[in-house]
């Protein structure tokens, strides 16, 4: 973890000239603001022991990495040896997560505005997981163009 830590300064130092932030947490570059990155991760084949607690565990890591700031945080087990749904409130917005271990398959939506690094979120999911195919769609919230 201290590896993402060192990445996630790095990522900062090399985004903070392109961007700023708003007084209502909007994100400014020089060509837009927008509301936040919303970034979907599929992860297929992935290792996990199906465990309410890993995922708390691993969500918690996600978070700090992130640079966001945990308000709540439920799961739901939809019977034993079945899937689990599971959501973060962030400050900043929110994590969910959705299992389907009879697929091997799991399922993160990942929505952070203000100065947070979802990205980083995203990639400690990858690396925690292992998945053998990893898809993600990274979308612009909110986005609005700037008039010069």
């Amino acid at each position: 973890m201290d590896y993402l830590m060192k990445e996630k300064a790095v990522y900062k130092k090399n985004n903070i000239l392109k961007k700023s932030i708003s007084k209502d947490h909007f994100i400014v570059d020089s060509q837009e603001e927008y509301a936040g990155c919303h970034i979907l991760l599929d992860l297929w084949d992935a290792k996990f022991n199906n465990s309410i607690n890993t995922l708390r565990k691993i969500l918690k890591e996600t978070i700090k990495i992130s640079g966001a700031t945990l308000i709540h945080m439920h799961f739901h087990r939809f019977g034993k040896e079945q899937g689990i749904s599971g959501v973060a409130v962030l400050a900043e917005s929110h994590i969910s997560v959705h299992t389907w271990p009879e697929r091997n398959y799991i399922a993160f939506d990942i929505f952070m505005c203000g100065d947070t690094s979802p990205e980083l979120g995203a990639e400690h999911l990858t690396k925690t997981f292992s998945p053998k195919k990893k898809v993600v769609k990274i979308i612009k919230r909110g986005v609005k163009k700037l008039v010069k």
